[in-house]
């Protein structure tokens, strides 16, 4: 749409206002009091409706609040009929006002998009630890705009939603059970049934009370220079994984120090063979 367009169309507007009578600034008046008195019963009545629908409390107010929108578009529509003003001039403006207006404003309108696509899919929910591109950390709340996380040292967090929709998002508390990695090196010398063993003791000790029915595992994960490498694995509760990893870790060098078997480090051992001539 052209500027001459657009300045014949201010005209026509205008012109309209100037053969405005009194009986139609009346008769609109009237139109907009009940209006507004209908648009007021029937959100409540929609308020109720929706309340009642297993919705997230921020799709509801979006909901209600894009209906009353629409319902008072509707209304601005009737009494501007009601005036004789030209509904195709007027709509043209407004539509021309409208496109500078979400042009302005679109990463806000994709950060709100973005956030009913969260609240609908529920990727995560309040109280889930995410982790994602941006950062991680449990979620506090999810918003329209944005979705608060608080990180490990009790730092809030701020993710524009359109950065989680788009990007990857690793859920750590969406399962019920969650598993155990340790791993320990040790030297060549020692037989590895009496370190599996003694390992297993360590698992079955941490378990306790935190028991699932994924029983413990060890096994050797790798031959490495310095020793070999053998890894533990645990199936836990997910509320209890930090307690367990951390209770892991002591227990299998206590476990390994009763057995008399020390913990190697990645070093390598040079051989010096004197010549027989010597």
């Amino acid at each position: 749409m052209d500027a001459a367009v657009s300045a014949e169309q201010v005209e026509d507007v205008v012109e309209v206002f100037e053969r405005m009578t009194l009986d139609g600034v009346i008769g609109a008046g009237l139109l907009l009091l009940i209006g507004l008195v209908v648009i007021r019963v029937a959100m409540r009545m929609l308020r109720r409706m929706i309340e009642r629908l297993p919705l997230e409390r921020a799709i509801s107010g979006f909901l209600l609040s894009a209906m009353r929108i629409v319902m008072l578009v509707v209304l601005g529509t009737m009494v501007c009929s009601q005036l004789g003003i030209p509904i195709t001039s007027l709509v043209a403006l407004l539509s021309l006002f409208a496109l500078a207006v979400s042009l302005s404003v679109q990463d806000v309108l994709s950060n709100m998009v973005s956030g009913m696509v969260i609240l609908i899919a529920k990727p995560f929910a309040a109280g889930d630890y995410i982790e994602t591109t941006a950062a991680s950390g449990t979620v506090e709340s999810i918003g329209l705009m944005y979705t608060h996380l608080l990180s490990p040292d009790n730092k809030v967090l701020m993710i524009p939603n359109k950065e989680l929709s788009a990007g990857r998002i690793t859920n750590y508390s969406a399962k019920a059970v969650r598993r155990v990695d340790a791993s320990v090196r040790v030297g060549y010398e020692y037989g590895n049934e009496r370190v599996l063993e003694a390992l297993l003791r360590a698992a079955r000790r941490v378990c306790e009370g935190h028991e699932t029915e994924k029983p413990p595992f060890a096994a050797v994960n790798a031959y490495l220079d310095g020793g070999v490498e053998f890894v533990v694995r645990v199936h836990v509760p997910t509320e209890d994984y930090w307690d367990v990893y951390y209770a892991l870790m002591l227990a299998m060098r206590e476990e390994l120090e009763k057995e008399g078997i020390p913990l190697t480090y990645g070093t390598s051992r040079v051989h010096l063979d004197r010549p027989q001539n010597a």
